[in-house]
């Protein structure tokens, strides 16, 4: 959970220096399932031929599909096999200038990424297959996917992937080089063996229940969120607190890179005082001197917390996020457990969006269509999903 806090926080300054500095088959799928730390959700893909195996971390807020490649400086750490575009029969480096004719020296395009947790990956840009899985079991292949090939890996305090799936709306991320839309359904991030969590992306994405427009600013999914009930109590959140301003700021973003979810203004302790009351007198609470902001109790989710009512976020044309006990709270270990929003303002942040995580998305397959702007969310068990 420590973890998780550190992690979102990161991930909150991301998204807000990104809006600051701003101001054949088509049907593509990959198993994924969680990270060793929990906080994001791996896909796997294959790249080049012979393809070559890659753990990347789904992530609906990065325009860019970059790996770990050989030779790789800083990768001892890192599981699983890196891409070595030397070996690949059907891989071709982005040039600075056109060579396209015989005996041209190609000048690689120099790729650079960094994190505000101050990792980072650089290398240069190519081409190459990407292998995906289909649903009937079989492979889909996707030629001359742009990518980054990372060659210099900095700090990176979560070994357990190869590299980031970037699904934002920017014209490099692989869920507009494919177009049409994408979707993906997790299951419980706590549950390291479950193994129905999944990523389509193409025609065959699944686009079922109820939808809500999206719109796209700085490449991020924002969408219009109305308020939220808890029970059947609606709490007393003024219609704008949620919209985009002229400026840019404020607005609510879906990302799957962020685990904790964070609510802006007075939306949060609003949501605070009413779980407090709704536990205050029956639990004991854990006090976090670095997080303050964070309501943790003594005890156990799935054993005191049964008949805890459903948290549900509402937004435009009727779409609803249900978020049961465990998606709302997470067990911070054997003894505590805690809820999973925290407040925007308590990170120093002048863009102010709110941004619903992976958490709250638990249980939901979210399909996104480009086509016509929608987010679809469909409460499922992700198993019933893949046959």
């Amino acid at each position: 959970m420590e973890l998780d806090v550190q992690h979102s926080a990161t991930r909150l300054a991301y998204i807000k220096a990104r809006i600051e500095n701003s101001l054949v088959s088509n049907e593509y799928t990959a198993s994924a399932f969680p990270s060793s730390t929990g906080r994001t959700i791996l896909a796997n893909i294959s790249i080049g031929q012979p393809p070559t195996p890659q753990l990347v971390i789904m992530d609906t807020a990065s325009d860019i599909l970059w790996v770990m490649c050989a030779p790789c400086s800083n990768c001892d750490h890192h599981s699983g096999q890196l891409f070595d575009p030397s070996k690949s029969s059907t891989y071709s480096p982005l040039c600075n200038t056109p060579c396209d004719f015989k005996g041209c020296k190609c000048d690689p395009l120099p790729f650079r990424i960094s994190y505000v947790d101050s990792s980072s990956a650089s290398g240069t840009y190519g081409h190459d297959m990407v292998l995906f899985e289909t649903t009937d079991e079989g492979t889909s292949q996707m030629w001359g996917v742009l990518f980054g090939c990372g060659h210099n890996i900095g700090y990176n305090r979560d070994p357990g992937y190869n590299g980031i799936l970037g699904l934002n709306y920017a014209p490099s991320s692989l869920a507009t080089q494919i177009g049409q839309g994408f979707s993906y359904c997790i299951g419980n991030l706590a549950d390291q063996y479950y193994s129905y969590n999944q990523l389509i992306l193409g025609e065959g994405a699944d686009l079922e229940g109820y939808s809500t427009p999206f719109q796209v600013h700085y490449g991020f999914y924002y969408v219009t969120m109305e308020g939220i009930s808890v029970g059947e109590r609606r709490l007393d959140i003024a219609p704008e607190t949620f919209e985009i301003k002229e400026d840019g700021t404020g607005g609510a973003i879906i990302d799957t890179g962020c685990t904790l979810t964070y609510l802006v203004d007075g939306v949060h302790e609003l949501l605070y005082r009413e779980v407090r009351n709704l536990l205050g007198k029956s639990f004991r609470q854990a006090i976090f001197e670095n997080t303050p902001w964070m309501l943790c109790y003594y005890g156990s989710i799935s054993r005191d917390l049964v008949g805890f009512p459903v948290v549900t976020f509402h937004f435009s044309d009727g779409a609803d996020l249900a978020l049961d006990s465990g998606s709302f709270f997470h067990q911070f270990n054997d003894k505590v457990f805690c809820m999973t929003i925290g407040p925007v303002n308590d990170l120093d942040n002048r863009s102010k969006p709110s941004v619903i995580g992976l958490l709250a998305q638990q249980s939901y397959n979210v399909g996104y269509d480009l086509d016509n702007h929608l987010v679809y969310f469909q409460r499922i068990d992700c198993e019933l999903l893949s046959g």
